[in-house]
């Protein structure tokens, strides 16, 4: 999201514009920042390893010793250079923003995180210092926009900038994209797939869509497949939800396809896309999977995805049942399906591009900068 922000304004902006990127560890995404703007990286190649020592590493010595030293040193180029706006692209940043305020511009945060996730990945002072050091917020839902004011932030210092998308995608043929999949998967030609996405954690709902499988397999016409897209940012829970899906004699329809670099021929490959997060700001999946005229489902509790989502896609229980039911009256009902998708697909082509939304972005700063 943040990569296309810094496009979108790039694109509107004058030709003096420019950006400077720092970024906590880097990720493939370091090279497309680049073509943006220098990339400084907090963490040292010592702390980026995934091993035992490596993370030792990070938690006693880079975090805590160097990272403070590398940040004074790029503090110092920043004022040489007379940085204008800071701005965060997450809300738990905290710990960096005492420093970056002595630049004397105005900090904005773009928030995309509910309460739950602010509490879980900020420690109390981080966050307090979030609060106290951004002039303005941005918000990814009103969802986000009720939390933060719940937590002391005046509402005229919150702007609703939800996900958005450069330019909406080409429709892709459900049975052509299904064809490729399948082939990718070693699935028998016309499997069906139901598709969910996001990284192994509790939060995205792993185990509730191993929990729906196991309720849909017997219900469904074969062949049916279910996938799940996205690393394994847990572990331990990864093994678990994969032994779960086993027990379950899922093994020949569950499948974990791991992070892809095109997820979106996948989501256009699937009858219907299920996210199942138990706690969602926004829902970048649901917004990529709309786009191509997928039908999406998500829960009601997860909040953030009623931006977006009709009434009618949101799934009222938070649990495998009433998702596994939502899932199937769809599949039996494939004309209502592509109803439903073609109508998020317009929602999206009018609500979500990046020229209102970017539009909507400079107008805020413009406003911080002048004031």
């Amino acid at each position: 999201m943040l990569l296309e922000l810094l496009r979108g304004v790039r694109a509107a902006s004058d030709p003096t514009w420019s950006c400077e990127i720092l970024l906590g560890r880097g990720g493939p995404l370091t090279e497309e920042f680049a073509s943006l703007g220098p990339v400084q990286r907090l963490t040292g190649p010592r702390a980026e390893g995934t091993g035992l020592v490596s993370k030792l590493f990070d938690r006693l010595v880079d975090k805590p010793i160097l990272q403070p030293r590398r940040l004074g040193r790029m503090m110092e180029e920043w004022r040489r250079q007379k940085i204008r706006l800071v701005y965060a692209n997450s809300a738990t940043n905290g710990r960096l923003l005492p420093a970056l305020r002595t630049l004397g511009c105005p900090v904005v945060t773009h928030v995309h995180e509910l309460d739950y996730s602010l509490r879980r990945f900020n420690s109390r002072a981080d966050l307090a210092a979030t609060l106290k050091y951004t002039d303005h917020f941005f918000a990814v839902s009103r969802a986000v926009v009720s939390d933060l004011i719940v937590l002391g932030v005046p509402r005229e210092r919150v702007t609703r900038v939800p996900n958005f998308l450069a330019e909406l995608p080409p429709a892709i043929d459900l049975a052509t994209a299904r064809n490729e999949v399948c082939q990718r998967l070693q699935l028998p030609p016309g499997t069906r797939l139901i598709t969910a996405c996001g990284h192994i954690d509790w939060l995205k709902g792993p185990d509730l869509f191993v929990e729906m499988a196991g309720l849909l397999a017997h219900q469904i016409m074969p062949p049916v497949a279910f996938l799940w897209l996205g690393g394994d940012s847990d572990p331990a829970l990864a093994r678990r939800v994969r032994a779960e899906a086993r027990r379950k004699n899922l093994g020949h329809l569950m499948r974990f396809g791991g992070a892809v670099r095109d997820p979106e021929l996948y989501f256009a490959a699937s009858e219907i896309v299920a996210v199942t997060s138990r706690v969602e700001s926004f829902s970048r999946v649901a917004l990529e999977a709309g786009a191509l005229g997928r039908p999406v489902l998500c829960f009601a509790a997860a909040r953030g995805p009623a931006d977006l989502l009709d009434a009618e896609s949101m799934v009222a229980e938070l649990n495998a049942s009433a998702m596994a039911a939502a899932v199937a009256d769809l599949l039996n009902h494939p004309e209502e399906a592509r109803r439903r998708g073609r109508r998020l697909r317009e929602r999206i082509a009018a609500e979500f591009m990046a020229g209102k939304w970017i539009g909507e972005i400079l107008a805020t700063v413009e406003t911080l900068l002048h004031a």
